[in-house]
């Protein structure tokens, strides 16, 4: 006997002589990965050159290091996290920015 969902969008099974109805099984996205890690861990991204840049007296580094000081948290998806770290290899600091902002997130770096 062919029976009728109770409601629109149940599924129907039978298992063990057993009828069952249930509702589908719904994917949800997952939520985003968040990017963030302490800045103490971004400047040790900087590895060695860390010391340089901290200690550069110049404007434009000095607006980098105290922007990034006051934050909480670096976020490392924030589309102008790149553009300030353009402004310290333009200052002469050969930092590969591309490796700080990709590098996997350590546990140890999480805020």
């Amino acid at each position: 006997m062919t029976q009728q969902a109770p409601h629109e969008g149940i599924i129907h099974e039978e298992a063990g002589g057993l009828s069952v109805w249930r509702w589908p099984e719904v994917t949800t996205a997952s939520a985003p990965s968040q990017r963030h890690i302490s800045v103490g861990a971004f400047f040790d991204r900087f590895g060695p050159l860390k010391w340089a840049i901290l200690a550069d007296q110049s404007p434009t580094v000095q607006a980098v290091v105290r922007d990034a000081s006051v934050r909480k948290f670096i976020d490392l998806a924030n589309p102008d996290l790149p553009a300030g770290l353009q402004i310290l290899v333009a200052a002469g600091h050969p930092i590969d920015a591309a490796a700080i902002v990709e590098a996997p997130i350590q546990p140890e770096e999480l805020p």
